[in-house]
């Protein structure tokens, strides 16, 4: 295994218990793999708190199509952060609920604000912004898997 360091780890043996009970329902192999995941998403964390750190992800948001001028007024905070966003997805859940999924990419700080007033928005039920990735400036392509 080259260019691959092996460390060593105590748990207490009920937290190893659940450790492996966790990871076996997510389909991993080896506790190894796990741990560098785990190391992976702590190290992304910390990326994730430079309001300056340019990154890129979603935001979800189920909102009410019934209320008064709910698309309009989101639209409005559409409109003021268009060069945040990349795409957007709309499902309908049912005859009320609306669930849209925002692509955006930019300053982390600008991403946070963003989220914020959308979610803000009478009639947004909830929402939440997701890191997916970090960029290297601007997401020049966004491409749809089936």
């Amino acid at each position: 295994m080259d260019g691959v360091s092996r460390i060593g780890v105590s748990l207490e043996p009920e937290l190893l218990k659940q450790f492996d009970e966790s990871i076996s329902k997510k389909g991993y192999v080896s506790r190894s793999e796990a741990i560098r995941d785990l190391v992976r998403d702590s190290l992304a964390e910390n990326e994730w708190k430079d309001p300056e750190a340019y990154m890129t992800g979603v935001v979800v948001i189920v909102y009410n199509s019934r209320v008064v001028d709910v698309v309009e007024r989101m639209n409005s905070v559409y409109s003021k952060n268009s060069d945040l966003i990349k795409f957007k997805v709309d499902v309908s859940l049912d005859d009320t609920n609306v669930m849209e999924t925002v692509f955006v990419n930019g300053k982390l700080g600008d991403l946070k604000v963003f989220s914020t007033d959308i979610t803000a928005v009478r009639g947004v039920l909830r929402g939440k912004l997701t890191m997916v990735s970090p960029s290297k400036g601007n997401m020049h392509h966004v491409g749809m898997r089936r």
